[in-house]
C-alpha cells in the first residue's frame, strides 16, 4: 500500500501541473480572443462613425445643388409662361445667363461632383466589414451608395444634354440662324425640376439611412 501511494505522487503532480498549465493557456487565448474581438468592434465603430459623416455631408451637397438648381427651374417656369420666346425680355435673358449666389444659369452647363466615397471604400476593403454581423446594416449601407451614384449618373446625363443642345445652338447661331432661347429644350421640358426631384430625394434617402446607422448596436457602443 505505502508503495503504491508513493508511485501515485508523481502522477497528481504531473497532473495538477498540467491543469495549472491549461488554464492558463484557457485563459491567455481567451484574454486574447477577447482583445482581438473588442479591437473588430471597435474598427467596426470608427468606419461607421467616418460613413455616417461622410453620408452626412453627402446630403447636405445633394441639398445644396437643388437649390442652386431652382435658379433654372424659374427659368423654366419662366418660359412656359410667355405665349411667344420671342418676347422674352433682354434683362430675363442676362439675369437668368449666369450662375451666381442665387443660383445655376443657362450658360452653366458645368460638370459637378455630388457625392463623395471615400470612407465606405476603406471599409468595403477592411477585414472590419467581413465581420459585421447585421447583413441588413450592410444592405442599407450598399443601397445608399448605389443610389448616390445612381442620381449622380442621372444629373451628369442632364447635363450633358444640357451642354449638346447649347453647342447645337451656338452652331445654329454661326449658320445665321436665329436662336432667342439656348438650350430651349432642356427647360421645356422642365429638366431642372427632375434634377431637383432627384437630388432632394436622394438626400431624404441618405438621411435615413444614416438615422438607421446611428441606431445600430455597433455605432452605440
Amino acid at each position: 500500500m505505502n508503495k503504491s501511494k508513493v508511485s501515485m505522487k508523481p502522477i497528481v503532480k504531473y497532473l495538477r501541473e498540467l491543469s495549472i498549465v491549461v488554464m492558463g493557456v484557457t485563459i491567455t487565448v481567451g484574454i486574447g480572443l477577447w482583445v482581438n474581438n473588442n479591437n473588430i468592434k471597435k474598427d467596426q465603430k470608427q468606419y461607421l462613425d467616418a460613413i455616417i459623416l461622410e453620408l452626412e455631408e453627402n446630403a447636405e451637397t445633394f441639398d445644396a445643388y437643388a437649390k442652386m438648381l431652382q435658379k433654372s427651374v424659374r427659368y423654366s417656369n419662366y418660359l412656359h409662361s410667355l405665349h411667344d420666346v420671342k418676347s422674352l425680355s433682354g434683362d430675363s435673358i442676362i439675369y437668368y445667363a449666369f450662375t451666381t449666389d442665387d443660383g445655376i444659369g443657362w450658360g452653366n452647363a458645368d460638370p459637378i461632383t455630388l457625392y463623395n466615397e471615400d470612407a465606405f471604400e476603406m471599409f468595403k476593403f477592411s477585414g472590419a466589414m467581413r465581420q459585421v454581423d447585421d447583413k441588413k446594416l450592410l444592405l442599407s449601407i450598399w443601397k445608399v451608395y448605389h443610389l448616390m451614384k445612381s442620381t449622380q449618373n442621372y444629373i451628369d446625363n442632364c447635363l450633358q444634354y444640357k451642354q449638346e443642345l447649347i453647342v447645337s445652338d451656338l452652331h445654329r447661331i454661326d449658320d445665321g440662324k436665329l436662336v432667342v432661347v439656348k438650350g430651349k429644350w432642356f427647360y421645356i421640358n422642365n429638366v431642372p425640376l427632375q434634377m431637383v426631384l432627384e437630388c432632394e430625394s436622394a438626400a431624404k434617402f441618405i438621411r435615413e439611412t444614416v438615422s438607421e446607422l446611428e441606431k445600430s448596436k455597433i455605432v452605440i457602443k
